[in-house]
């Protein structure tokens, strides 16, 4: 029984670590059931129990995809839960590849502590080099819900982010959960050996200087003493709450520009200097629908803000004609201003993968076409402001979402439509993993939704005002932009430290294959 309890206990921790239950305190331990599963089995018995924590995991965070598609969820959660029997399998390859000291005379002592620390070192590298792949692999990766994501509301603790990306974050959670499984084994076997004497664990100790270091690095960002004067932008977001199955539906058009209209004019006398509106409000391609455009440069007009808003842009001229998942800025004179498409696609929900090699493909998404990819990342021109603009789930990449930094924008904006998910927890998932994007970028993330979260996130994560979520509403924010205008280290180089982990696995594997030859050849 506990061959299968213990990893489904490890899944369920994890899941319960994510919204909607955010006790991210799980986090810290919640492998430790797996890897007392693992710690006796073969390579084959180490695979099957790490999936069995995988199917639970994503089962329990993922389920609302169903609302898109069953047959895609079922697939989708099979998949996932491959990374999870690999990282399993990995921790006990690491355990073997490293001398035991364990049965050593000085079995508790700074031999045994070392190895334990080495094998964590091993086995965090190798998480996250899973995580990593995870992010690329399939038809451009699933970057949900990463270990270092059930930290996402201790903004002190992750701000390191800021170098390492979200994956530092992961690391340093994994490390302390295998830390803790050799802590919580030296105590079991000291126990069952009756041995009063007890010892220091040097490797707990190591752990909770990790963290304490992590807290150093991000206090001091988080609560800065010396505060010099900054920019203050007063921004209005706009939550339509349009429901999916009404949202394209040609006769329920005059009811959602209505919508937009009444809840846009009510936030004017607030005086803003800029409206967002979320993903595709409008029904139809604003830059050539007659109706959807005066609504819009009408609105911009009498405000005299600019009025940002997602729409579904096309390019009539070319044949056939393309249709992209785009935002357009709309200046306060009426004119339009730059337009940004969508860069990475979701599949199945935005284009249909290999559709053209294999049409039965489309059977398991709700579109009837696909989109096309954009190419290139518009910084848009607000008066003196400058901001970079991503679309969905564009704010779960980090990789991409850092390009647009580098354009030395002011602020990042996301536009979002989370009610294909209904009710669902995904909008507080989404949200956050998108933290982490203003940890990792050190600028302001300004989040207009559909139907939530909309919301407003610091440079450090912090989220400082939201619309209630599932209703229709508005936020009116005076944003604090920060004076530092320097680009962190992560926004700069990108995911070196996961390319430091994965040397760190490569070389593990490497030599784990060629221990296991030689012992081979000796037989």
């Amino acid at each position: 029984m506990g061959r299968w309890l213990l990893p489904a206990t490890t899944g369920a921790l994890l899941a319960f670590a994510l919204p909607p239950y955010n006790s991210g305190e799980l986090g810290w331990f919640s492998l430790v059931p797996l890897l007392f599963a693992v710690e006796d089995c073969r390579l084959e018995e180490a695979f099957r129990r790490g999936y069995i924590a995988g199917l639970v995991f994503f089962g329990m965070t993922i389920w609302w995809i169903y609302h898109v598609t069953a047959a895609g969820t079922v697939g989708l959660i099979a998949f996932l839960a491959l990374y999870f029997g690999v990282g399993a399998l990995m921790f006990v390859m690491a355990k073997r590849l490293i001398p035991d000291l364990m049965d050593s005379e000085n079995q508790f002592g700074a031999g045994a502590a070392l190895r334990n620390l080495l094998v964590a070192a091993v086995g965090s590298a190798g998480w996250v080099t899973l995580e990593w792949l995870r992010g690329k692999l399939l038809f451009g990766g699933f970057l949900w819900n990463f270990l270092g994501v059930t930290q996402w509301r201790a903004g002190p603790l992750i701000q390191f982010a800021s170098v390492t990306g979200v994956y530092g974050v992961s690391a340093l959670v994994c490390f302390v959960n295998v830390v803790l499984y050799f802590t919580i084994r030296r105590f079991i076997v000291q126990v069952r050996t009756r041995d009063r004497q007890w010892r220091l664990s040097w490797e707990f100790y190591v752990a909770m200087s990790l963290i304490c270091l992590a807290f150093w690095y991000g206090v001091p960002q988080v609560f800065p003493h010396n505060e010099a004067k900054q920019r203050i932008v007063r921004l209005a977001l706009v939550q339509g709450d349009i429901p999916q199955t009404l949202k394209f539906e040609p006769e329920q058009k005059p009811m959602i520009l209505e919508r937009y209209r009444t809840l846009t004019e009510a936030v004017i006398t607030t005086r803003p200097e800029m409206i967002v509106w979320p993903e595709t409000a409008t029904p139809d391609a604003l830059r050539y629908d007659r109706e959807s455009f005066e609504l819009v440069t009408n609105l911009a007009v009498k405000s005299g803000a600019y009025l940002f808003t997602g729409t579904v842009d096309i390019t009539p001229y070319s044949s056939p004609a393309e249709a992209f998942n785009g935002a357009i800025l709309v200046r306060p004179d009426g004119s339009l201003g730059e337009i940004y498409h969508k860069v990475h696609l979701v599949p199945f929900g935005e284009y249909v993968p290999l559709g053209k090699i294999f049409p039965f493909m489309k059977w398991l998404t709700p579109i009837d076409g696909s989109f096309e990819r954009g190419r290139d990342f518009t910084v848009f021109h607000a008066g003196e402001l400058r901001f970079g603009a991503v679309i969905c789930f564009e704010d779960t990449v980090p990789d991409l979402y850092r390009h647009f930094v580098q354009r030395d924008v002011d602020f990042m904006v996301n536009v979002t439509n989370d009610a294909w998910f209904k009710t669902s927890p995904a909008a507080e998932m989404h949200l956050a993993n998108a933290v982490f994007r203003a940890v990792e970028s050190h600028r302001p993330l300004v989040r207009a939704s559909n139907n939530g979260m909309t919301c407003i996130i610091n440079e450090h994560g912090i989220i400082r005002a939201r619309c209630a979520p599932f209703g229709k509403g508005s936020l009116n924010f005076d944003l604090t932009l920060p004076n530092d205008h320097s680009q962190t280290f992560y926004t700069q180089h990108g995911d070196v430290f996961v390319g430091g982990c994965a040397a760190v696995s490569v070389v593990a594997i490497g030599l784990a294959a060629f221990r296991r030859n030689r012992l081979q050849s000796r037989v």
